[in-house]
């Protein structure tokens, strides 16, 4: 049985280990740590470190994570830890069980310090604080369990992260707001061109540590593996560019609208000659209270010229808004989502003698061999429009909302007919995102564009008569 340490001993040693985390870990665990991990280690070491990693297959980077969980516990004042994770089973069949093996790497005299549960780590060290790290879903149902944790030395670890909703995220940066301000550090595979992951590689966001792990500079995988996906899917295919490369997909799995699609629409500002002398065109999508918005929104041609968001209107008070909106664009058309709480401001709008449509996304398209309904079908017309050579308005940190964001993370699946449909609201919120409130009422104002060319009118079928006399 080994000896245990002295007060005296320890502290010496975690003063050594502060002072170089690398050095710690390699000693701790009686491992040689990448290049790549190193960089991961250094860019944490910070208490307020804001670090994103976009990495391929099989670089080592949860191992990192875990080493470096074990680490904190020891070294760090006053620490707690949330280790979390889109996926339960990725939670506690990858990151638990690399904190198990890791663990068992470390001398007997520091395993002695350690309590493992599935739900925690907890360190009983000398500290009058509780050091522990627990383990919690990043799920919308764990939303009390994630926010909950605040301490002098706090860090939030997520891995995985490119699958952490929107809502979700943005609790566990609201935790980061005690103490000397946290850690937040988020790995994951870069498997969707959409959400908060994304955004932080995709937008110019103050403070963040941005990496990319590829598989090249890795000695943890396989050569042969690499060269065998080159081989299957070649080089432009997208799960090349996220497994090997470690770079974001160009349309995510189960991503409706690509990113860079609405990249290059937000980075085309378009001069007023490219759409002066196209009819100027309204979106209104109606919420009632609850955390949705009423969105009233202005689109001329290739351009999207304004954006409102009001919450907490009633119908009538959102039909006056719609009227002074006129006011300022004199619309040749404003399409009004009319199901449910939207028929009352319809309504009113055509009391107003306001230029208004009703559209009633829930009906059936008018492509029914490639959409299942009219909705998906309004979203297919305005993704093809982004293509085209739209210009949306940049990003705003003073805007609630966020349009790219809302029409990147718009998913959908192919119904038993092999009809494209797209997630109803309720079900992307239950993934974490926001409600697609602006980016609905933008499809909207393609509603013309959908029966353009077709008849609305019914007209009477001649009546031929029979030629036999048994009819």
């Amino acid at each position: 049985m080994s000896r245990k340490l002295t007060q005296e001993e320890f502290s010496n040693l975690v003063e050594v280990w502060s002072a170089d985390h690398v050095e710690a870990l390699e000693s701790i665990f009686d491992i040689s740590l990448t290049e790549q991990q190193k960089s991961l280690v250094r860019a944490a070491d910070n208490p307020t470190a804001r670090v994103a990693v976009s990495s391929a297959t099989g670089t080592g980077k949860t191992c990192c994570l875990a080493m470096m969980t074990l680490l904190y516990l020891m070294i760090l004042p006053d620490c707690r830890i949330l280790l979390t994770s889109p996926s339960f089973s990725q939670l506690q069949r990858v990151m638990y069980a690399e904190i198990t093996k890791m663990y068992r790497r470390m001398p007997e005299q520091l395993q002695d310090l350690f309590v493992l549960t599935r739900e925690k780590i907890e360190y009983k060290g000398t500290s009058k604080y509780l050091h522990v790290a627990n383990l919690v879903t990043a799920s919308v149902e764990n939303k009390e369990s994630l926010q909950g944790g605040h301490s002098y030395s706090y860090c939030v670890i997520g891995d995985e992260a490119s699958g952490i909703g929107e809502e979700v995220f943005d609790i566990l940066l609201g935790t980061l707001s005690t103490g000397v301000g946290g850690r937040f550090i988020l790995v994951s595979n870069p498997v969707r061109s959409s959400g908060r992951f994304f955004e932080v590689f995709s937008r110019d966001l103050p403070g963040w540590t941005k990496l990319f792990f590829s598989a090249f500079d890795s000695p943890n995988v396989n050569p042969q593996w690499i060269a065998e996906m080159k081989e299957t899917y070649g080089e432009d295919n997208d799960l090349y560019r996220m497994r090997v490369q470690g770079l974001f997909p160009r349309v995510g799995i189960a991503q409706f609208i690509s990113g860079d699609v609405v990249t290059a629409a937000i980075n085309n500002p378009l001069h007023p000659s490219a759409y002066s002398n196209f009819p100027v065109l309204g979106g209104v999508d109606v919420a009632r209270f609850g955390n949705d918005s009423s969105i009233l929104l202005a689109r001329q041609g290739p351009k999207v010229l304004e954006y409102r968001c009001f919450k907490g209107l009633d119908t009538m008070e959102v039909a006056s808004k719609v009227a002074e909106f006129n006011g300022i664009y004199k619309f040749n058309k404003i399409f009004i989502d009319s199901i449910g709480i939207g028929a009352g401001t319809y309504d009113r709008c055509k009391d107003l003698k306001l230029p208004v449509a009703e559209v009633i996304v829930s009906n059936k398209s008018t492509e029914p061999n490639v959409y299942a309904n009219l909705r998906s079908q309004l979203w297919g017309k305005m993704r093809d429009w982004l293509g085209n050579g739209a210009s949306l308005p940049t990003y705003s940190r003073d805007r609630e909302s966020n349009l790219s964001a809302q029409l990147t993370s718009m998913e959908f699946f192919y119904t038993n007919k092999m009809q494209i449909q797209l997630l109803a609201k309720k079900d992307l919120k239950k993934l974490g995102y926001e409600s697609p409130d602006i980016a609905d009422s933008l499809s909207l104002t393609f509603a013309d564009a959908v029966y353009e060319g077709k008849s609305r009118h019914f007209t009477k079928r001649p009546i031929k008569t029979a030629r036999f006399m048994w009819v």
